[in-house]
């Protein structure tokens, strides 16, 4: 409990001098919030309508001392998503946000969290720049990656090519060498970006 105490009190100085929240008020309602084990006290914060979106993210730079980033409606790259497993990102709340040569920058709810670098480095070899956002925010956008009606993947049984019958399937005798529509870059063109 002593941890949430502190965050909850240093988080507060953060949104105090954002002129969000007083100090007085963040420890009136830090109770409140210990009755609710199940959100963020940042995301406690933004569903009780005490502060908005952009004062919580202020306040996030300050405390974290990293820019903070609000996910919702980011486009993420799919090729850096599908490097880590879903359940790792989800549990751990992060989600690879862009990659500029060897350095690869990760939006994450607590970009201290002791084991995150670690565990993201069993995944990837890049440099880590670590950027913070809401977890709510980034699971949703975890989620949504995975979501095969809002992502659809091409190797996915629903999107295969039904069976023709043995009748209508026919050889030709010529290969054919062209190559098909659908083949989008390469690993090299897409590394070269």
């Amino acid at each position: 409990m002593k941890r949430i105490d502190t965050f909850v009190e240093d988080f507060g100085k953060a949104l105090a001098n954002q002129n969000a929240l007083t100090v007085q008020d963040v420890k009136a309602l830090e109770k409140t919030y210990r009755d609710q084990n199940d959100i963020t006290f940042e995301e406690f914060l933004l569903t009780e309508g005490l502060v908005d979106k952009a004062q919580l993210l202020k306040a996030m730079t300050e405390y974290y001392q990293v820019q903070a980033i609000d996910v919702q409606g980011l486009f993420f790259d799919h090729y850096l998503l599908s490097l880590f497993p879903k359940d790792v990102m989800i549990r751990l709340g992060f989600i690879p946000y862009k990659r500029d040569g060897d350095i690869l920058t990760v939006i994450a709810a607590n970009p201290y969290h002791p084991l995150l670098a670690h565990l993201i480095n069993k995944y990837i070899v890049h440099d880590i720049v670590f950027r913070v956002g809401l977890l709510t925010d980034i699971r949703n956008a975890v989620q949504e990656f995975y979501d095969s009606s809002l992502t659809p993947n091409p190797n996915s049984i629903q999107n295969a090519r039904m069976e023709r019958s043995q009748i209508d399937v026919h050889e030709t005798n010529e290969p054919d060498f062209r190559i098909p529509e659908d083949v989008q870059e390469t690993i090299d063109d897409y590394e070269s970006h």
